[in-house]
This record gives C-alpha cells, sequence and structure tokens, in this order.
C-alpha cells in the first residue's frame, strides 16, 4: 500500500476487516439458518410454530396423519419458514387470521413436501386475503382466488380457503389450487434437478391434454372438475388438487398421468395414504 496516507491505510484496513466479517457471518448464517443471508431474512427469523398451531394441522390436514415422525417433523418445520417469511396482508373484517394464514402455508408445504425447494423465492413475496369474494383489477372480474406472477402475489378470499379444506376429500382446494400456479413459475427455467423434473413433466402432461384421445376421455370423465378444461394451465392446477385430495382413486382412474405427477412432486402413495420419497 506504498503511496496511501496513513488515514487511506486505515481506511483500507477497515474495510477488509468488515469484508472478512460480512463473509464470515454469511457462512454461518447460511449453514446454520439453511437460507440466503439477506436483511429480509435477517430481519423476519423463523418464529417456532405454536401447541396450538400443531393441534389445528392435525385436525384440518387430513394427508398429515399418513406421514411417519420423521416426515411430520419436516413438515412443520417447514411450515413455520414459510409462515414467518411471507408477507400477509389481511382486508376487511377477517378475525381468524391465524387460522387463513395457516391454510395458505399447508398448502405451499403439502405441494412441497416431497420437494427440496419448498421456499417459492422466486414465485411468492406476499399473500393477500379478503373475507369472501373480490373484485380483481386486473382481471376485471370477481374470484375467490388467483395467483399473479407478475407481481409475485397469491390473493385469496377467507372463506374459500376455509372451504377447501373443510371437505377433504371434494377435489376443490383453492389453496392448493392457486399454489400450483406459482409452483409452474417457481421451476420456470431453474436449472436444479428437481426444477427441470417437474418442468419435463409438465411438458409431459402438456403432450396428453393436447391429444385428442386424452381429450375425448376426459369429455366423458366426471373425475376432474370442469375448470379444469378451461386452459393447460388451470387443468394443471386441478390435477394438483385431485392428487392432494383423491389420490388412490386419481391413481386407479388415470394411472398414466398420476405416475407423472408423483414424479413431479417427488411422491408416491400407498393403500394407506399419502408417502414422500426420499429426497435427494
Amino acid at each position: 500500500m506504498e503511496g496511501l496516507t496513513q488515514l487511506e491505510k486505515e481506511l483500507v484496513a477497515i474495510f477488509l476487516v468488515v469484508g472478512l466479517i460480512f463473509v464470515i457471518a454469511k457462512v454461518i448464517y447460511e449453514r446454520s439458518a439453511k437460507e440466503r443471508f439477506t436483511l429480509s431474512n435477517i430481519l423476519h427469523p423463523v418464529k417456532k410454530i405454536t401447541a396450538t398451531e400443531r393441534q389445528f394441522i392435525a385436525q384440518f390436514l387430513k394427508p398429515f396423519d399418513d406421514l411417519n415422525p420423521k416426515q411430520r417433523k419436516t413438515f412443520l418445520a417447514r411450515f413455520a419458514w414459510f409462515k414467518s417469511k411471507k408477507h400477509f396482508v389481511f382486508y376487511g373484517n377477517i378475525r381468524n387470521m391465524e387460522e387463513i394464514k395457516a391454510y395458505v402455508t399447508a398448502s405451499a408445504i403439502l405441494l412441497t413436501l416431497g420437494m427440496v425447494n419448498y421456499r417459492f423465492e422466486r414465485s411468492i413475496r406476499r399473500v393477500i386475503v379478503y373475507p369472501s369474494q373480490y373484485y380483481s383489477r386486473i382481471s376485471r372480474n370477481h374470484h375467490i382466488g388467483e395467483y399473479n406472477p407478475r407481481l409475485r402475489t397469491l390473493v385469496f378470499s377467507a372463506e374459500g380457503l376455509k372451504d377447501g379444506f373443510s371437505i377433504p376429500n371434494d377435489n376443490v382446494n383453492l389453496g392448493i389450487h392457486e399454489v400450483a400456479h406459482a409452483l409452474m413459475i417457481e421451476t420456470f427455467r431453474k436449472p436444479s434437478f428437481e426444477a427441470r423434473r417437474f418442468q419435463m413433466g409438465l411438458a409431459k402432461i402438456k403432450e396428453l391434454y393436447d391429444s385428442e384421445a386424452f381429450a375425448e376421455r376426459l369429455a366423458f370423465s366426471t373425475y376432474f372438475r370442469e375448470y379444469g378444461k378451461t386452459n393447460f394451465v388451470e387443468f394443471f392446477a386441478v390435477l394438483a388438487e385431485n392428487f392432494v385430495e383423491t389420490p388412490i382413486e386419481f391413481k386407479q382412474q388415470f394411472p398414466q398421468l398420476y405416475e407423472l405427477v408423483r414424479i413431479m412432486l417427488n411422491m408416491d402413495l400407498n393403500d394407506v395414504g399419502w408417502r414422500v420419497k426420499n429426497q435427494p
């Protein structure tokens, strides 16, 4: 550092020390917290799941009972992370805010339980909740739920979310449906193995969906609800609902389609319920 004044040398030394401290802190934080070292993550630490939340999950989430102790532990840890990190915005008179947060969070974690990436860092930044049906300025129509990829925002009606989980096997689950849309964006052009696996499966389902033979079979089947015939994006979201709520019937009626979704989500089932495959 020849040619520098004493003050400049001291400033350089301070800069190097601060840089070294930052690198060490980053390494320690990311290894211990297992998440990126960002200001947002530091300011929003993970809050431990409460006994009330644990009881609530066991009561309303049917597949939770089919998980083994290790898988339940994973689910609860991921549940705590998502609920702590995502920004929830409530409009109107919604009394059961914690319950609604649980419905949204469970939807996100349940659909990605077999995947390594469950954080939706590219696709979900905030969640907006209205008491009931709301008017969307984007589509200029009334909705009970939607996903905005540009704003990375999920929008729900509280009533719609609750109704989706109230009947666990009617293949209508608003939370799962909208999270499935976000998962399509989350994995798009992402270099990870599981993202590529997901997108490859999506392409195969699209090819099947576009075939005349499959379209004819869908026309005569009542298993998937009519809304899935709107377009391919909605069809996949409906598939996700059926996969979560009636996987055994799904496998029986559409084995090829079921197998594609199973591989994409890295989840399997046997005669007694859901089974999450080993993660890489």
